[in-house]
């Protein structure tokens, strides 16, 4: 028997400020949650209204908790008996039935009933939740609905095959719904919306992820669309206009209109194609009756939201624009949509783009926000202004014949402004005439016109300061248009302005896009550089400034254009700009370090995005500046983020911990203490987490082996000892890695260590390793110390395994080529052949003629692709050509084989072996048939004559 008063003193104890109670509190009940009972017991402590309610919330918390743990562990000492499963499921209804109002309680049951159907446990609730859905009383169909929901919740990827039940959860339960939803629609209450707001999410899980049997039944389908139909339509009460209108969103009659929206926009997004189960039959009717059916009821709805006679959500916004969007791109339905195009851009499209008074107050209550709701790109949402910029893309790139009716409505509204500049109404549709013309940059020819629309509207708005809205969206449409400008009098006069507007304005959007632009103006036009280098380091302090003041990761963006680009210009400065990367660096790491407990926000997001960004610049920095030394100002660092394990920035601080090693090889021919410094920490995280990450860390560990390792061998043995381990894994996925290390070590350090392990764990099934990876382990030990290669592969009894391989593989890159050929002739040379390999003569020579005669044309792709010239097409026509991209990789890595001639090498070879082994040499051209012969010939006097 369970002790319950020491369980609940337990309880009681986790809720204490002490963290050694609480500590041995939660031990004590580790250990009680073993014992047949303790969970019917917690399930008691809830159900009992005598108990208080902070004790009964953390027993629901400890009840969903087990539930999840331990209801399919039957075979565990913590697994729920099913004795015991079949009271807590009788029980645990009973409890939510009892408790539905305790908002305390209610989403922890709710949760549990869960955890129980997503064990696959075969529980069915379908007699349970139309008895309460019959009841007629709110109190028992709220229940009943919950129970419905978590049903529906968790079947909702049930595929065609599998839906038995779903199909007959919604063909028992959902006629009652029906009728439920009928009762509730017209009513104004909170309750009665909360129900429906159920209702609409029972649907969209059951019925919008893969095709219900219900809709066979199209008169029930029909109903359902009318439904939801009148939901969009429904104003709502002054009770809840009169609210904020970033309360009024959060309100479950608001939520139940944007859900309407939501459940039809996903109907025609799902089933407006044909699957296996969604008939064309089905399509068809979609196409000629449902669609035209909402598409008239939306046009009523978008007359009565233009003359402010119905308010719609930013999300119901969103969710109607999507469907007309789906309209335009689907050829079926464009027929219905086309007439009212025009209209729709102007009446609906256009006002969601524009300026309001509410962006405005935004602005000049937060500019932060504003920045981040109206500007970064990374914030966008389900909001009405981003889904009317994917209409006016998708109407340019689907229907560019509309472009011509749009084109002519922009410009009468840029004229506006530049006739009566004093018009509040006339400003907030400037901005929505910038990010719709901004919209068109991405499919538009440029042009004189295009350029023109610079020249005559958007200089005239970053001129004026009545409107600093305007300002920030005239420097965003700015850094949108990625064109060159031909005539350089607009040029320079849009750079004057922004730079003057980055330079002055204490305005955060502003600054943020004029700097964003700045980014677009050197990028897409090289010519202005020489004019404007001598402005670069004030634009890079202010840079600093700004993104010290403000975190978004565009201006992290806009520094490295300039570092890339500037680099000799911003030289003298590059200590001081380094220290300052670092020191903004470090101050968002420590924070995001700080609150790591705590749950993730968009915040952290922004944070996330912005130190990542400052990384690359960084690594751009290190890169471009050649000349400066400046790993001391980065090793900070990257020791904070090896040492506290921010594996979310593993990608970016392994690059640039690479680019700081190469600098280091590039400025002093070795590595300095700094970057041994670096290893050493990268090598103790392996102690600890990083063994998981081995994969990001293989482009630093090839560079340490091929420039670092030459010269100082004091990491060598802690280093291989983690390959190893690699080696010897049954269950890792970055194996082949280490094949790509032992090969640039064997070549770099003249040494084959681990062979034995690498072609052991080959022969793992399991890992299902690319077998180029073995081969070319295999033929770079072959170059560097052939007999010890072959004696470590008989001993392991995997010699014939290993020329088969070899011989079947097609390795076709440069890097391979010449490894193929180095092997090879490092075997000929051998005063005499192994037994082991003696019996191949004939397959090494013909594979050594063969892999030198397809040498040339590999070069020329690796180069042609390198330096992205002209005739790509014409040098992978066929599908062996495309092999070469396997193995292309392999080319992009610099490695000692890039100073061997291997033509030079094969005729030096033939030479040799001619006068100091002629029964070699006879016998190698012996096994050669007269094509191989010839074709030998060949390339020998090509190398004479070169």
């Amino acid at each position: 028997m369970i002790d319950e008063q020491k369980i609940l003193r337990c309880i009681e104890l986790t809720m204490v400020s002490d963290a050694k109670l609480i500590k041995d509190a939660e031990l004590q009940l580790f250990e009680f949650q073993k014992e047949a009972g303790f969970t019917t017991f917690l399930l008691k402590v809830v159900a009992n209204e005598e108990f208080p309610i902070h004790v009964r919330v953390s027993s629901a918390i400890y009840l969903k908790n087990k539930i999840q743990r331990s209801w399919d562990a039957k075979n565990r000492l913590d697994g729920i008996i099913p004795d015991e499963q079949l009271t807590i499921k009788e029980n645990l209804i009973q409890t939510l039935i009892k408790n539905v109002s305790s908002s305390h309680l209610r989403p922890h049951l709710t949760e549990s009933v869960r955890a129980i159907l997503n064990c696959n446990d075969n529980w069915d609730l379908i007699s349970v939740i139309n008895e309460l859905l019959s009841s007629g009383n709110q109190d028992y169909i709220y229940p009943g609905l919950l129970l419905l929901f978590e049903v529906c919740i968790v079947h909702r990827w049930d595929m065609a095959g599998n839906r038995q039940y779903i199909d007959k959860v919604i063909n028992s339960i959902f006629p009652t719904v029906e009728n439920i939803a009928s009762q509730l629609v017209n009513a104004e209450d909170y309750k009665s919306n909360e129900l429906l707001y159920l209702i609409l999410k029972c649907f969209k899980y059951a019925c919008l992820n893969n095709f219900p049997e219900y809709f066979t039944n199209v008169d029930k389908l029909n109903s359902w669309i009318q439904l939801h139909l009148f939901v969009c339509a429904k104003p709502l009460p002054k009770q809840v206009l009169d609210l904020d209108i970033s309360d009024r969103s959060l309100d479950k009659r608001v939520k139940v209109t944007k859900w309407g929206f939501g459940n039809l926009n996903r109907f025609v997004q799902k089933y407006c194609r044909t699957t296996k189960v969604v008939t064309q039959d089905f399509v068809n009717y979609v196409f000629m009756n449902i669609v035209p059916t909402i598409l008239k009821e939306y046009f009523k709805i978008i007359q009565l939201w233009g003359t402010s006679s119905l308010w719609l959500s930013e999300s119901a916004l969103y969710y109607l624009i999507q469907f007309l969007e789906k309209c335009v791109t689907t050829d079926e339905l464009y027929p219905l949509i086309s007439p009212h195009l025009e209209t729709i851009i102007q009446n609906v499209i256009f006002p969601c783009l524009c300026a309001s008074n509410r962006s405005v107050e935004l602005l000049e209550d937060d500019q932060e926000e504003y920045t981040r709701r109206y500007f970064d790109l990374n914030r966008e949402g389900s909001t009405e202004d981003v889904a009317s910029t994917d209409f006016i893309f998708v109407v340019g790139h689907k229907r560019p014949a509309q472009m011509h009716k749009v084109l002519p409505f922009l410009n009468e509204i840029f004229n506006s402004f530049l006739q009566n500049s004093n018009d509040l109404d006339i400003a907030y549709r400037q901005e929505g005439a910038m990010r719709t013309v901004s919209t068109f940059f991405s499919f538009l020819e440029p042009s004189s016109e295009l350029e023109g629309i610079f020249s005559h509207f958007i200089v005239p708005l970053m001129s004026q300061n009545q409107y600093q809205f305007l300002v920030a969206r005239a420097l965003e449409t700015i850094s949108l248009y990625s064109h060159p400008f031909q005539d350089m009098a607009t040029l320079s006069k849009l750079f004057e302005m922004t730079f003057n507007r980055f330079m002055d304005s204490d305005s955060i959007p502003v600054q943020v896009e004029a700097a964003d632009a700045l980014k677009t103006l050197i990028i897409s036009n090289p010519d202005i550089h020489q004019h404007i280098s001598s402005q670069v380091p004030r634009i890079m302090e202010k840079l600093l400034k700004v993104s010290k003041e403000f975190e978004i990761d565009t201006l992290s963006e806009v520094m490295e254009a300039f570092v890339e680009r500037f680099a000799d210009e911003l030289t003298p400065f590059a200590e001081d700009l380094a220290a300052n990367l670092t020191e903004q660096f470090l101050q968002i790491a420590k924070s995001i370090v700080d609150n790591s407990s705590s749950s993730y926000s968009s915040a952290d997001q922004d944070q996330e995005l912005q130190a990542s960004a400052l990384l690359q610049t960084m690594t751009t920095m290190v890169m471009a500046m050649n000349k400066v030394y400046l790993v001391d100002k980065f090793l900070p660092v990257v020791k904070f983020i090896i040492l506290h394990a921010q594996i979310s920035f593993l990608t970016e601080i392994v690059d640039l911990m690479d680019s700081l090693a190469l600098s280091s090889i590039g400025m002093y021919q070795q590595f300095t203490p700094a970057i041994w410094e670096m290893f050493d920490d990268v090598l103790h995280s392996f102690q600890t987490y990083a063994m998981d990450y081995f994969e990001s860390y293989q482009v630093f560990f090839e560079t340490v082996v091929t420039h670092g390792f030459p010269r100082d061998q004091s990491y060598v043995q802690p280093f291989l000892e983690i390959l190893s381990v690699k080696l010897e894994s049954d269950i890792d996925y970055d194996v082949e890695g280490v094949y790509d290390i032992l090969v640039l070590y064997a070549l770099s350090l003249k040494d084959i260590p681990l062979f034995d392990k690498a072609l052991r764990a080959s022969s793992n099934d399991e890992l299902d390793l690319d077998d180029s990876k073995i081969i070319k382990c295999f033929l770079a030990n072959l170059f560097i110390k052939p007999i010890e290669t072959l004696q470590v592969a008989e001993r392991e009894g995997m010699t014939l395994n290993l020329l088969q391989k070899w011989f079947n593989c097609n390795l076709t890159s440069v890097f391979a080529i010449k490894l193929q050929i180095l092997a090879i002739i490092s075997l000929f040379k051998l005063p005499e052949l192994p037994s082991a390999v003696s019996g191949f003569v004939p397959q090494f020579s013909d594979k050594l003629v063969t892999i030198t005669e397809k040498l040339p044309l590999a070069i020329r792709k690796r180069d042609t692709l390198a330096k992205g010239e002209e005739g790509i097409d014409e040098l992978f026509e066929s599908p062996e050509d495309e092999e070469y991209f396997e193995g292309y990789e392999d080319d992009l890595k610099e490695t000692v084989l890039d100073q061997i001639n291997c033509f030079q090498e094969v005729g030096n070879f033939f030479n040799q072996i001619k006068q100091e082994n002629l029964a070699m040499y006879e016998k190698i051209l012996g096994s050669l048939n007269d094509e191989r012969e010839n074709s030998l010939q060949v390339i020998l006097e090509f190398v004479a004559q070169n």
